[in-house]
């Protein structure tokens, strides 16, 4: 089996990159690609715990991209991680991510609830810290009783809301990848929201940027919208993949 789509406490994942490593292991998983969201901090950890193991580790990352109706999640595949140009965008966008945090800690402190950044540090494990961490604290001082809430009572509601990350436009996402030298692919396209006819019409814009694969299988995706996207895939030539 392979997963071509996961993440570590680098980022919003559960573990560190050597725990990650050895679950998959555990589950049979022969190729695993890293994906932490805007960093590559746990590549080297998880590339040097993965020598002459039973598991073939590939370097990656997944990367937000500007759009006007939904999210769209880009990932790169097989990266330079150590490209210069590379890490000098990453920067960037880890400085909007960083200034975006600080603004909904003290929206959240002027509505009531106690919330620091060394709390959020605590619970990440990692330089990245996202939304998840947000809602890991909330859970741990029983201001929520799920991860959900954090998002459907904060996060997609004002004042949060209008908070919102830099990113780049999906070219310059996708040129960022091929200039580390990495494969370009759009993850679990179900969170664009938009009709199939809509998806292929957007599929191929993005193909004519560079993208070359698409997230047909993913853990987030009903069976019917794996089996379009498939087909989708397919029409345009792309290559197909999965992950968890």
């Amino acid at each position: 089996m392979i997963d071509l789509h996961s993440h570590t406490k680098a980022s919003d994942g559960e573990k560190t990159p050597e725990e990650l490593i050895g679950l998959a292991i555990s589950k049979n998983i022969s190729d695993l690609a890293i994906t932490d969201h805007d960093t590559v901090d746990g590549l080297e950890k998880a590339l040097n715990y993965a020598k002459n193991k039973n598991i073939k580790l590939i370097p990656g990352i997944e990367l937000n991209a500007h759009v006007d109706k939904g999210q769209m999640h880009i990932l790169g595949l097989f990266i330079d991680y150590k490209n210069k140009k590379f890490l000098e965008k990453l920067d960037y966008l880890k400085k909007s991510r960083a200034s975006r945090n600080e603004k909904f800690i003290e929206e959240l402190n002027k509505m009531g609830y106690e919330i620091t950044m060394d709390e959020l540090k605590a619970v990440s494990g990692g330089k990245t810290i996202g939304k998840p961490h947000f809602a890991k604290v909330f859970l741990n001082k029983n201001y929520i009783k799920t991860k959900n809430e954090m998002f459907d009572n904060f996060f997609n509601k004002p004042p949060l809301n209008k908070y919102k990350r830099d990113s780049y436009s999906t070219e310059e996402t996708i040129a960022m990848i091929k200039e580390a030298g990495g494969i370009v692919i759009l993850a679990h396209p179900q969170t664009l929201k938009l009709s199939f006819e809509e998806l292929t019409e957007k599929l191929k814009e993005l193909k004519s940027y560079g993208l070359d694969g698409l997230e047909c299988y993913h853990s987030n995706q009903t069976p019917e919208e794996m089996n379009e996207f498939n087909k989708i895939a397919k029409e345009l030539n792309l290559i197909i993949t999965k992950g968890s």
